[in-house]
């Protein structure tokens, strides 16, 4: 399950086990579980901010068809190759119950 940052003010390690971050830019340790480095960031007129997806290292994302559906604005990152444009999303950690039976 993604649950947001502030997560870590109520973690009980007893409970729930950490899977992974999604954000690149912190230097917690824990590892990333997508990585975005060959994206690059377009502002919303179409034109490259200068920037690569490296910094939504993780992230959540939301696909150009959920971005239309959810009217989502901003900036995006486009990968050239794929032609994909994705939305980031906030930083999210992957955390899962260890008490849970299937």
């Amino acid at each position: 399950m993604g649950v947001p940052i502030t997560f870590l003010d109520k973690y009980n390690p007893e409970q729930f086990e950490i899977i992974g971050l999604i954000n690149s830019n912190s230097d917690s340790g824990i590892k990333e579980l997508k990585k975005y480095d060959e994206y690059i960031e377009m502002r919303t007129n179409g034109s490259p901010t200068g920037s690569s997806g490296k910094k939504t290292n993780g992230n959540p994302i939301l696909k150009e068809s959920d971005m239309l559906e959810n009217k989502k604005k901003g900036n995006y990152y486009y990968h050239k190759i794929k032609n994909e444009k994705v939305y980031s999303l906030y930083s999210r950690i992957t955390i899962k119950n260890k008490n849970y039976e299937n």
